[in-house]
């Protein structure tokens, strides 16, 4: 059951949309450096693509409506549910216009914010692509798998999310991960001191893949941030990259599948030992350190 329903009311998260300030620049990264696909270049946005769906990653300088999180809900009625559980919780979400669903490639939305200001369109039906994912280079990327994101107010975000029906894995320290299917966490939330999205995270297909792109990152001069390395409590593997315009970008594998019976959510101690048990730690974010 999710928020008393059988079916969930929200089903995966679906894409990243970022303001970037040198699209150019920032698409090379992508596309030729990180190895997602490029698809689609119009609405002042370029997409590119990372699995069956036709964009996960959306760049767009001077957007008007600025960077967002998709969360792919189930249906328009699900889709209603959520703005009264929104709304009943304290929080503001409107119908998106016909403009901002074709920006988005959805067929109708709801635009929301958190405690913290991190904008979240709430979507249904995001489309598809029926030609087979085929990136620049190939870096063994599978599927989008998730984000984090900044909060100033974990407290009021988490109500947030638990009103789409997420629900806590495990906390280190306060840092919270989100489950919203049978994986440990779709979402990470990160206590700091501004808002906004912190990573995007793509799986790749073993740890082949995260060793060969730490390689491939180094011999391209392109800043690893933290990794390769291990969360204790998802036991997913990860390697974090970074862009221009500060954008990181996350190669993961293993996450540890739960079961779907009620569990307890278990604290970690926010130390470096909690948020990698392969020793690697993150000198520059402090979302990602012990020290916040």
């Amino acid at each position: 059951m999710n928020n008393g329903r059988a079916i969930p009311l929200i089903n995966s998260v679906c894409y990243v949309r970022l303001a970037v300030s040198e699209p150019g620049a920032s698409a090379h990264f992508v596309s030729d450096i990180f190895g997602l696909q490029r698809v689609a270049d119009q609405n002042g946005e370029i997409a590119f693509r990372s699995d069956d769906r036709f964009r996960t990653v959306s760049l767009g300088q001077n957007s008007p409506d600025g960077a967002s999180v998709g969360i792919e809900v189930w249906d328009d009625e699900a889709l209603k549910e959520i703005g009264r559980q929104l709304s009943e919780a304290g929080f503001a979400a409107r119908g998106a216009t016909a403009g901002e669903c074709q920006r988005r490639y959805v067929q109708s939305a709801l635009l929301a914010e958190d405690a913290s200001g991190n904008r979240i369109d709430l979507v249904v039906r995001p489309t598809r692509s029926g030609r087979r994912y085929f990136p620049a280079r190939d870096a063994g990327i599978v599927a989008f798998h998730g984000v984090g994101l900044r909060t100033t107010d974990h407290a009021r975000d988490l109500a947030f999310w638990r009103a789409l029906g997420a629900e806590v894995s495990d906390w280190v320290g306060d840092i919270a991960y989100l489950r919203i299917d049978g994986l440990h966490h779709r979402v990470a939330l990160y206590p700091s001191k501004r808002n906004g999205i912190l990573y995007a995270a793509f799986e790749v297909e073993a740890l082949d893949q995260i060793m060969q792109n730490s390689y491939f990152m180094q011999e391209s001069q392109i800043r690893v941030v933290q990794g390769p390395g291990r969360e204790p409590a998802s036991r997913q593997m990860f390697l974090h990259v970074e862009g221009p315009d500060g954008l990181i970008f996350s190669y993961v594998n293993g996450m540890a599948r739960l079961d779907g019976k009620p569990r307890l959510a278990r604290q970690f101690p926010l130390t470096a030992t909690s948020l990698c048990d392969w020793g690697s730690e993150s000198k520059d974010v402090p979302e990602l350190g012990a020290a916040v």
